[in-house]
């Protein structure tokens, strides 16, 4: 979407706290003609006082407030709300109290349908993909107890821009008429609020002051339009960054839905270097998870490429990653990782279009993730003899996992059953064949949280489709659990295994094992070691049954940040200097190698 030209009378406010963007454009124009409902139009009455309609279906997704809303309530009152189902007769654009929430309000008064003035409230949906317009018309509507007059305006939210247009018609409303025109947002806490003061040809806006008391002299104008739009944003500036707040991405109340808008960006000093920047950026920050790794979501079209660079503890700090997501459906809900994050530490993000030539609004969010939740980043985990006395066991843990990309597909045995049933939030690890090329799947004896814990074999960290799929039962199953068998599978070659919870609505951890018949517990023992503490502030105690050939550390982006080759069986490997976050530990001692993952705190 290229850039708007923006008419006379702006009028520009700061609208923070969650909302959509933080600033808005008013532009009063006159209309070519009043618009009639079409003869798709639903038409909710003719008559009446005081009633609502809830679940009224917008046509699209429409972003308020930070959410997304594909319904609304209309009211005969002169006003829509996203979360009201009993929209107040009193018009207090300030108030938290309930009626008088998330409303649009094109006039928001004590309104009621006389059916002598052939009135009707009315609601349609235009146009095609993706630039559809959701239409809610008030005809020949009264104030109440005022019969003899009477008015009709409306409003239109538009799909993509997410714009807020009201229309006005005539106005013989009479001398009781006391509205408000506007619209708010409540955080669950606070309101914020636009409210306008029509006076002809010069409306106001204010977000400190709601004005409730327009009457007939100050109507909009028989034949006016206002059209709330998108300005430039207040985090334009690298001093003031907007905060986000890390989403749960299985858990939608904690999605902050975040709207990258270069309508009118500036650009900051220096260039990042990356994916086209030639200014036109804005700026955001938020406090890196303790799993020291987070993922960026696209979640709308709005403008092409988009760049971004994240920088450490400062807009002006150490540049951390650089890089840009594609305007297209590979990109569209695919997560971006970022690790090797220092928890507790803030971070700013800068955003740009690529070339700075498409202007627009891109809804998009960030989320903590765990260090495994991509192939890329899978745990090497052991297969162990059959006949050992004890197994080491490994917890996948989905609290927080997303679908995976760019695996993308859904398992061989993930759709509707009957034991996997996969529908996302899954975790990685990987493994290394025996010689006998099969490997047994066992679950602890320990039910834990999954219902049922799922899962899939691939050859390679990109692989389109899995050589295996299975599922061993858990919920309303006594342990000793079944037990898969996976054959066929080439010695000393690398596995990916993709786990996840049966239809994925059990949070928390899984107990499972590798285990291989031809595996004996002598050629096991070579490859135990221990380490301490988990986690770890300063050093790392790590020992072994014989020397220690060498100790690979690597952060979650697969970067080898300490590397030694003791040649000894006890090591004090210093890790002071590290940021703090997940690694992986990889140790070698004769022929076997064992990955691990600790915490630097």
């Amino acid at each position: 979407m290229k850039r708007a030209i923006l008419f006379t009378f702006l009028f520009i406010l700061m609208f923070n706290l969650q909302a959509q963007v933080d600033y808005y454009t008013l532009t009063r124009s006159g209309l070519s003609s009043y618009p009639m409902p079409g003869s798709s139009a639903t038409t909710l009455w003719t008559s009446g006082d005081e009633q609502e309609q809830t679940g009224v279906p917008i046509g699209f997704d429409f972003y308020y407030g930070g959410k997304k809303f594909t319904t609304c309530t209309v009211g005969v009152n002169g006003a829509i709300s996203f979360t009201e189902n009993n929209i107040s007769l009193i018009n207090d654009l300030a108030s938290t109290s309930n009626g008088r929430k998330n409303m649009i309000a094109p006039l928001w008064d004590d309104l009621i349908l006389y059916s002598a003035n052939n009135g009707y409230i009315a609601y349609e949906t235009v146009g095609t993909a993706p630039n559809r317009v959701f239409i809610v018309h008030w005809k020949n509507i009264s104030r109440y107890n005022d019969s003899a007059h009477d008015m009709s305006f409306g409003l239109k939210l538009r799909e993509t821009s997410n714009e807020i247009e009201f229309f006005y018609g005539h106005c013989d409303s009479g001398n009781n008429l006391n509205a408000s025109i506007g619209f708010n947002y409540y955080d669950g806490t606070n309101t914020t609020f636009i409210s306008v003061t029509s006076s002809g040809s010069n409306p106001t806006i204010s977000r400190t002051t709601a004005n409730n008391n327009i009457d007939a002299a100050n109507w909009p104008g028989n034949g006016y339009r206002y059209t709330f739009t998108f300005d430039k944003a207040w985090n334009d500036f690298n001093t003031h960054p907007r905060t986000i707040t890390l989403a749960d991405p299985r858990d939608n109340s904690t999605i902050q839905m975040n709207y990258f808008n270069n309508i009118g960006a500036t650009n900051s000093p220096g260039n990042p270097g990356c994916t086209g920047y030639q200014g036109g950026d804005v700026w955001y920050k938020f406090t890196a998870p303790s799993t020291g790794a987070i993922s960026i979501m696209r979640t709308g079209y709005g403008i092409g490429i988009v760049g971004y660079a994240i920088y450490h503890n400062a807009y002006n700090g150490t540049l951390v990653v650089c890089g840009g997501i594609m305007n297209n459906n590979a990109n569209l809900f695919i997560p971006h990782m970022v690790g090797d994050l220092n928890a507790g530490d803030t971070y700013y993000i800068r955003m740009w279009d690529y070339y700075n030539d498409d202007f627009g609004i891109m809804p998009f969010y960030l989320a903590k993730i765990e260090g495994n939740d991509e192939a890329a980043y899978a745990i090497d985990i052991n297969v162990q003899p059959e006949n050992a006395s004890l197994f080491i066991l490994t917890s996948a843990d989905n609290t927080f996992s997303t679908s995976s990309h760019p695996i993308n597909s859904i398992p061989s045995c993930g759709g509707s059953g009957p034991n996997a049933n996969y529908q996302g939030g899954d975790v990685w690890y990987k493994f290394t064949a025996p010689s006998s090329g099969v490997v047994k799947v066992h679950h602890s004896n320990d039910a834990g949280d999954w219902s049922a814990f799922s899962f899939a074999i691939y050859n390679s960290a990109t692989a389109n489709s899995d050589i295996y799929c299975g599922s061993i039962n858990i919920l309303g199953f006594s342990s000793p659990y079944e037990v898969k068998t996976v054959s066929g599978l080439t010695a000393g070659h690398d596995y990916w295994l993709r786990t996840w919870d049966y239809k994925n609505d059990n949070i928390g951890t899984s107990l499972f094992y590798l285990t291989d018949d031809a595996l004996s517990v002598e050629d096991y023992q070579q490859l135990s070691f221990k380490f301490y503490p988990n986690p770890a502030t300063d050093v790392l105690n790590v020992s072994a049954d014989s020397n220690i050939d060498f100790i690979s550390i690597t952060n979650l982006l697969g970067q080898e940040v300490r590397y030694l080759a003791p040649d000894q069986k006890q090591v004090i490997l210093n890790i002071a200097d590290l940021q703090n976050g997940v690694y992986m530990m990889r140790v070698k001692a004769g022929e076997k190698i064992s990955t691990v993952k600790f915490i630097k705190e």
